[in-house]
C-alpha cells in the first residue's frame, strides 16, 4: 500500500476515529487504526467492538492495500506535522513508513485480517434526517441518561420514529428529557431503538454543517452515514421504561419566568447548598420566585428573588440544583414554563415559543424539603 495526502486531510479524519480506541482492552488489535487504500480513496477505521467509525478521504493512491497501525501513535505523529504532503508506504511485513519533507517515521503495524469487521445491515429500516435535527434530538436529551450499569436500558437515548415524526427520550429515574420533531419529509417505517450514551456522543461530534445523515437500524445495530463518515453502533436491546406513565396528566400550577434569570440565580445560590443534597428551595408566589440554599454544617446561605408569573398563591418545592441547572441549560428559548402538581410530585419544564412542529419536555423529580 502506498498513497500521498495532505497532513490536514488525514489529521481531520483521524480526529473522527481515534477516540473510539479503548484505553484498555484484552484485544490488542483494537489499539490500532485500520488504514485501507482503494483505487480512488483512503479509509481509516477504529473500533471497540461496540462502536465502529469509518472515515473516508481522498488521496493519491499509488498502490492499494491495507494495514493496522497503532492509532494513538499515528495520531501523535501526524498532529506534530505542519500541513505538508505526507506519503504512507507499507510493505508485506506490515511495516509502515511515513515520509514528509522533514524526515521519515517508521511504525510497526499488523496484518489487518484480525481487525473487527463492520456490521452488515443489509435489510435495516432507514430514516433520513437533517444534521441539525439529529443534533438537537441528542443534545437536549442525552444529559438525562443513566450511568447505572444495572439498568442498561437507561444507559442510552431511546428513539421512536414513524412517518412524519421522530422523538428522543432519556431518563435516569430522577429526571427525563423528551424532544419531538415533526416533518412530513420524514419517511420511514415505525421504529424503536436505544442508542448508547457513548455512541450518541460520538455521533453528535460528527454532525457538521447543514448536511443530512441516513440512519439504518437492524435488530442489534445501527449505521449512521454522513459525509465521508460512517458510524456503526451496537444497540441496547433491553426494553425501555414506560416513560409516558410518569408524565402528569393534570397540571395544577404554572410558573412562567425568564430562562436566563432562573439559570443565573440557581447557579449562584447553588454555591451555598449542602454538598450532599445540593438542595435549592423555590418559594413561588404570584409575581416572584425566591431561590434559597443553605449549608447548615458551614453556616453559609444564599437567597435570590426574580420575577415570574405564577397561577397559584404560594408554592414551595425543592430540587437537586445540579439537575435543575442541567435542565435549564437545555432550554434555548427566552422564557420557560414550569408546571407542578404538588411539592412531592414530578415537575415539568417546557420552552415557551417553540415552532409548532417541535416539542420539548423535561421532567424533574423534587427532593424532600429540608427548609431552614
Amino acid at each position: 500500500m502506498k498513497f500521498s495526502i495532505a497532513r490536514d486531510t488525514i489529521y481531520e479524519a483521524l480526529q473522527k476515529v481515534v477516540n473510539v480506541i479503548p484505553q484498555r482492552s484484552p484485544l490488542l488489535m483494537l489499539q490500532n487504526v485500520l488504514i485501507r487504500a482503494d483505487d480512488q480513496s483512503v479509509s481509516l477505521t477504529a473500533s471497540d467492538t461496540e462502536i465502529t467509525i469509518v472515515s473516508q478521504i481522498e488521496g493519491e493512491v499509488e498502490r492499494t492495500g491495507s494495514i493496522a497501525v497503532p492509532g494513538r501513535l499515528l495520531n501523535d505523529v501526524i498532529r506534530e506535522l505542519p500541513n505538508v504532503p505526507v506519503t504512507f508506504d507499507s510493505n508485506e511485513a506490515f511495516r509502515m513508513t511515513i515520509t514528509t519533507e522533514f524526515g521519515e517515521y517508521r511504525l510497526a503495524g499488523e496484518d489487518p485480517v484480525g481487525f473487527p469487521r463492520s456490521p452488515e445491515l443489509a435489510e435495516g429500516q432507514e430514516i433520513v434526517l437533517n444534521n441539525d435535527v439529529m443534533k438537537r434530538l441528542i443534545e437536549d436529551t442525552a444529559f438525562a441518561t443513566s450511568t447505572d450499569e444495572l439498568r442498561p436500558s437507561l444507559n442510552g437515548v431511546y428513539f421512536e420514529a414513524q412517518p412524519g415524526a421522530i422523538q428522543a427520550v432519556a431518563t435516569d429515574g430522577h429526571r427525563m428529557a423528551l424532544v419531538r420533531y415533526a416533518d412530513e419529509a420524514i419517511q420511514c417505517e415505525p421504529l424503536k431503538a436505544i442508542i448508547s450514551n457513548r455512541a450518541v456522543n460520538f455521533l453528535m461530534r460528527s454532525l457538521e454543517g447543514d448536511g443530512q445523515l441516513k440512519a439504518v437500524f437492524s435488530d442489534r445495530h445501527a449505521a449512521f452515514h454522513l459525509d465521508h463518515t460512517t458510524m456503526y453502533a451496537r444497540l441496547i436491546t433491553e426494553q425501555f421504561v414506560d416513560y409516558r406513565r410518569v408524565i402528569p396528566e393534570e397540571i395544577k400550577y404554572e410558573m412562567v419566568a425568564d430562562t436566563a434569570q432562573v439559570y443565573a440565580a440557581t447557579k449562584r445560590v447553588a454555591l451555598f447548598s449542602n454538598p450532599i443534597t445540593a438542595q435549592v428551595v423555590l418559594r413561588i408566589s404570584p409575581d416572584a420566585v425566591e431561590l434559597h440554599a443553605e449549608d447548615v454544617d458551614f453556616g453559609g446561605s444564599a437567597t435570590e428573588k426574580i420575577p415570574c408569573q405564577f397561577s397559584g398563591d404560594e408554592f414551595l418545592v425543592a430540587f437537586n440544583s445540579k439537575y435543575l441547572l442541567d435542565m435549564l441549560k437545555h432550554i434555548h428559548t427566552p422564557q420557560l414554563v414550569m408546571q407542578f402538581v404538588r411539592p412531592d410530585y414530578a415537575a415539568l419544564a417546557r420552552p415557551v415559543g417553540l415552532p409548532e412542529n417541535e416539542e420539548q419536555l423535561t421532567l424533574l423529580m423534587p427532593i424532600r424539603l429540608e427548609t431552614p
